[in-house]
Order: C-alpha cells, then structure tokens, then sequence
C-alpha cells in the first residue's frame, strides 16, 4: 500500500513538472521569432489549456502535499507576463463608455466577405451584418477579409456602408482583384476627414496582404487608424475535416497531419515577419495610434508582443475573462485586436457574439487623455 501511494505521488509529480517545463516554454514564445524557431509556437495555442492544468495541480497539492505547490505556483509567477495578457480582470461594471459626439467609437471586425462563400445566398447574411454594425453608431469602422464589387447585380459594400454607416470617407486596400471588379482586402471607414492614406506590403508574394492606415482629423487632433489582416494558415475544408477527426480520435492518416503542420509552420513563420514589419511602423507613427486587426494569433505569441510594444491592449484595459473572438477551433482564440496609444483613455471594450462572421466584433470607446469628458454608463 505504501508502495502505491508512492509510486502515484512519483507520477503525478512527474506529470507536474513536464506540464510546467512546457508552460515555461510556451511563455518564451513572444521572446523567439518563429523564423528562428517556428516549433515553440505551437505551444502559444496549448497555453490556455497548460496554464488550465497547472492551476489544477496547485489546488490538488494544497490537499494531498502542499510542498508540491512550489512547482506550480513558481512556473505562474515566472509566466505572469504571458498570464496577465491572455486574461483580463476587468468586471463589467466599470466598463463605462463617453458621449459619443466628443469620445471616438471604434470597431474592428473580420467580415469574412460577408458571407460570400458561406451560402449560396449570401444576400441575408450581408443585410444583417449592416444592421447589426449601422447599430453601433461608429466613428471609425476597420473590417479585414472585406468583399467588394463592381459587377452588375452583384454588391458594391464600400458605397454601401458609406450610405447607410455615414462613414462618408474610406481607404481601401484592394489588396486582390479579379477582372478589376471584384476586389478582397482590408478597408477603414471614418466618420472625421481623411487627411494622409496608404498602404504596406507585409510581406512579398501574389496572395500578400496589406498594412493600412488612414490619418483622420477630429476637431484639432490629428489619429492615425491602422488595420491589419495577418496571414492565415490557409486551411481548406479538407483541412478543418481532417482537424475534427484529430479533435474526435480518428484515423487521419500521417500525410493529413504533416500538411496541416507544414501549413501552422508557414503562417508562423510569415506572421512573425509581419509583426516586425508592422512593429516598426507603428513605432514610427507621428500622430496617436489605434491599431485595429486580425492577427491571426493568440496573446502569449511573438506576433502580439512584436505588435502591441507598448501600446494599450483595450481588451486587457477593460474587458473581462479570456476574451474569446474566433467561433471556430477552439473556445480560447482571442485573435482580434485593438491596441491604442498611451495618448488615450480606454472607456469600454465590448464584444457583440454574432454568427454572421466566423470573427466576432469589437467595439473600444476611447477619448484623448485631458479631454475631460463626462463618463455614462454603456447600454448593457
């Protein structure tokens, strides 16, 4: 009897430590670029679940040997960075917003071509999704993965949204084109003029997408609005089939997996090169900054840190929980970013958990430091 309880103490302290030698790993990834070690990044997607477990062994050490708790609670502490940006603590009720006609409202929002290939019909889903974002009365809208059209009976969204948003001024990145009139690619809609725009190549290639930005002018201030669409791991629907199968313990097959990880391993490699590209632009921003995305990656990753610098994370500023923007996968994707300078105030953070787009929305409420605005309660 002694024996066993031996051996199964031996066992799970075993398991405590590979847990933590994996955590404490994974808390490296925003210190190592995937282009000089791209395997440490599949750890940034285990990281939620790892953190998960070492919470369980601290609370089940407290009971059976508290001296064992050392191993999880010092693997925390070293790991708080990571921790303190994967989770925020902020309760609703001091999530409060300003008066809209002196406060900036800004929206980042991954439209997945509005449905364009997720319907045969993608009128509906379109039509909702201007109603659900009209009712956020916006200052400035940044939408990646846009779909817009210049063919007869087909739909023109940059004149579309103009009119009904009053978002009169638009830069758009047509980032593809088919038969110049059809045009994919990220796009920021401003309710204040538009005084300087353009757009950065991320990375080199035909299906590359663009960092844009648009300098918009709002009484005297001048606010430089970027937006960002990240590369993606290009999963096609054999892909996420063969995924599910991983998830539910089926056969796939070795050539499913090892082109699923050949695919992870391209996008980590370009996302990292795309975040030092977009670091150093943002760094270089002569105005105050808010930078809207999809990055395609999660907070304990070399592409959010390379990114956010010392920018506000306005999730982390005033939202609550793990912040969850991607309905597929996995229940712990946050993904979608806004980040604004030390310049402004953060008022409220939410997010709308709509269907419509494989992405939910987010909404920041900001206001320039010193404004002296008069803080309401957001409508819950």
């Amino acid at each position: 009897m002694r024996f066993l309880r031996l051996f199964t103490k031996g066992f799970f302290v075993i398991i405590n430590f590979a847990v933590v030698l994996l955590f404490l790993a994974a808390c490296l990834a925003p210190y190592i670029s995937p282009a000089w070690f791209w395997p440490i990044s599949f750890l940034t997607l285990a990281f939620p679940f790892l953190l998960g477990i070492l919470v369980i062994f601290l609370i089940g050490w407290l009971f059976f040997n508290y001296r064992y708790t050392l191993l999880s609670l010092i693997a925390i502490l070293l790991g708080w960075k990571s921790i303190s940006a994967f989770i925020a603590f902020h309760m609703p009720s001091g999530n409060k917003a300003v008066n809209t006609t002196e406060s900036l409202t800004v929206m980042s929002y991954n439209v997945s071509q509005f449905g364009l290939y997720r319907e045969k019909d993608s009128k509906y889903n379109r039509q909702a999704m201007f109603a659900m974002i009209k009712k956020q009365e916006l200052d400035v809208a940044c939408f990646q993965d846009f779909y817009t059209s210049e063919k007869k009976n087909d739909f023109n969204n940059r004149e579309d949204i103009s009119r009904e948003m009053k978002l009169p001024y638009r830069f758009f990145s047509s980032d593809f084109n088919r038969d110049g009139m059809q045009h994919w690619g990220s796009i920021i809609y401003s309710r204040y003029p538009i005084i300087a725009s353009d757009k950065v190549k991320m990375s080199a290639g035909p299906l590359s997408e663009s960092l844009i930005y648009a300098d918009i002018v709002k009484d005297e201030d001048t606010i430089r609005i970027v937006n960002m669409h990240l590369e993606s791991y290009r999963f096609d629907k054999n892909d996420y089939q063969d995924i599910r199968k991983i998830k539910n313990q089926e056969d796939t097959g070795l050539k499913a997996t090892k082109s699923i990880v050949q695919k992870m391993r391209e996008a980590y490699i370009r996302r990292s090169q795309q975040a030092d590209i977009v670091g150093n632009f943002i760094r270089q921003s002569p105005y105050p900054v808010v930078v809207c995305g999809d990055f395609n990656d999660t907070p304990s990753s070399y592409t959010y840190f390379t990114i956010k610098g010392k920018l506000q994370d306005a999730f982390l500023q005033k939202g609550f929980g793990i912040g969850r923007t991607f309905n597929g996968l996995a229940p712990t994707l946050r993904i979608d970013y806004v980040f604004v300078s030390d310049d402004f105030k953060v008022n409220s953070f939410r997010k709308i958990n709509s269907d419509l787009s494989d992405h939910y929305p987010v909404i920041v409420n900001l206001s320039l430091i010193g404004s002296g605005l008069t803080e309401v309660e957001v409508n819950k």
